[in-house]
């Protein structure tokens, strides 16, 4: 999927006036023949607001750009008295024509305000186009604001699972809810939400109206297939089981009663504050449902777990979906990246993943490593931050061995400096992927075996001119995908591929890599 240009001026806020809309809010202007919207500062100057939305008591002040912006600070500023003038609950800057950093989101964040870019557009249109107003809940959410409703408490029997048997700071609870409280307070997975294409993958709106079909009928059934993670503000009440009686008042002696216990799960109404680890197909098909006594009184069955930290939910979701087509392994990969260096150090494989999406940002990888299943890139996060990359980074590789300091921030340098040096001497080849393997999957990992061969030679860290006379030889070396599709197949095409490049560096170095 190419991207779009950032889209300006009154284009940009028709866009967003028919993404709140869409989602169930109400706005004005409704369109862009209405009246622009003004309002009056303590000065008594008048000032135009692009949108005004509102929904469930809350009212918001939307402004959007496509013009250049000198300063974030004087312009936040500038839009937060225009906010206050119009009574708004919050202000929201759309802003496509300027990178936004991170301290620019703390920034405006800092004065309780938020911000949009392209890519959380397309987030929100991914979700409205699957959900249509039911994403109304994600998006009061993601703005920090909050309504009376959200306050209200469901208190629901649940069956304590002690899972495992030994103690845990997690707990299971099986329990029973209606899918409209959950159209309210789940989300898919926190970690999933980065970009538009993982919601779209996790989500296939195609399959939602034939679960709504189904879940519609009289008789419908559904099995246990919805895992929630459960935030730090779902309480429990335990009961006291061993009064367990039944209705003639004869006690009733549990088996096992070291396997689960009867409690009460109190659920605050709060929206997006639970996550969904795996059925959201099965949840949200019910945004598709248009009876609202199906919504409201439809049981379903739910597996709920309290006390998941990031990395627990993460593996959990990994392990219920690694290995599986309905998600993509190069989405399972980008799941698990974490910017935890002490977790990085410990474990390869993540530092391989939080190198690739690190390399990813700059030249000469910008945006040529596909980190999610959607794009022609033929790099992929799978392909990158697999075995020879984490070979070189384990405790025993070549990499390590040169740079002990075991740092993501050092690895990155040296594979950028490296990963240049390529490119430089191969510039036709590594810019035409489709025509030339070197920039692909296969050439990447011929090369990150030629680095092992390197340091063998160099045996010390390296600089830009120690990579570039070995690989000057290569020049002549012919890296058509036509010619060599048929050469390099199989596992062990991979480990012919990096000998023939050696093999030809030798000509001139004939002892390199020994």
């Amino acid at each position: 999927m190419k991207n779009k240009k950032p889209i300006k001026g009154e284009d940009l806020r028709t866009r967003i006036m028919r993404l709140f809309q869409k989602a169930g809010f109400e706005t004005k202007p409704r369109n862009k023949k209405d009246k622009e919207l003004e309002v009056e500062l303590s000065s008594g100057k008048k000032r135009p607001i692009d949108l005004l939305v509102k929904a469930e008591g809350l009212k918001i002040m939307v402004e959007c750009t496509g013009k250049k912006i000198d300063s974030i600070t004087s312009f936040t500023h500038d839009k937060i008295q225009i906010g206050k003038a119009a009574k708004a609950d919050k202000v929201l800057l759309v802003i496509t024509n300027k990178e936004i950093k991170e301290e620019d989101r703390d920034f405006i964040h800092s004065l309780e305000a938020e911000v949009w870019t392209e890519k959380d557009i397309k987030y929100y249109e991914a979700i409205v186009s699957a959900i249509g107003e039911w994403a109304k809940y994600e998006i009061i959410h993601s703005l920090g604001l909050h309504t009376s409703e959200e306050k209200i408490i469901h208190n629901v029997y649940a069956l304590k699972i002690n899972q495992p048997l030994i103690d845990s700071e997690t707990e299971v609870f099986l329990f029973s809810i209606n899918p409209q409280f959950l159209l309210k307070t789940a989300a898919i997975f926190r970690k999933a939400r980065f970009e538009a294409e993982t919601y779209q993958r996790m989500l296939r709106k195609k399959r939602l109206p034939n679960i709504a079909k189904f879940v519609s009928k009289p008789d419908a059934i559904f099995p246990v297939d919805i895992i929630l993670a459960l935030s730090n503000k779902v309480k429990t009440i335990e009961l006291d089981n061993s009064l367990l009686k039944d209705k003639n008042g004869s006690s009733i002696i549990i088996t096992r009663p070291d396997v689960a216990e009867i409690q009460i799960l109190q659920l605050p109404l709060e929206y997006a504050s639970l996550e969904v680890i795996d059925g959201q197909h099965r949840l949200f098909g019910f945004a598709r449902v248009e009876d609202d006594n199906v919504l409201k009184n439809f049981n379903l069955i739910v597996a709920g777990i309290k006390g998941l930290n990031f990395p627990k939910k993460r593996d959990l979701f990994v392990s219920i979906n690694d290995n599986s087509r309905r998600v993509d392994p190069n989405l399972v990969a980008y799941l698990k990246y974490t910017d935890d260096e002490t977790e990085c150090r410990e474990n390869p494989e993540l530092m391989a993943i939080k190198i690739s999406v690190e390399l990813n940002k700059e030249s000469p990888f910008k945006n040529k490593i596909r980190l999610l299943d959607i794009g022609e890139q033929k790099i992929t996060l799978k392909g990158f931050s697999g075995y020879d990359l984490r070979k070189l980074i384990s405790p025993r590789g070549m990499l390590r061995k040169y740079y002990p300091e075991n740092s993501s921030e050092e690895y990155v340098k040296l594979l950028r400096m490296y990963f240049s040096a390529v490119r430089d001497v191969l510039r036709t080849q590594w810019d035409n992927p489709k025509k030339y393997i070197v920039a692909t999957n296969r050439g990447i990992s011929a090369f990150l075996r030629l680095l092992r061969s390197i340091l063998k030679t160099e045996r010390k860290k390296l600089t830009y001119n120690d990579i570039k006379k070995y690989l000057l030889p290569l020049k002549s070396f012919d890296f058509r995908t036509d010619i060599l599709k048929g050469e390099y197949i199989g596992a062990a095409g991979w480990k012919r591929f990096h000998e023939d490049l050696v093999n030809t560096i030798r000509k001139e170095f004939p002892e390199f890599g020994k």
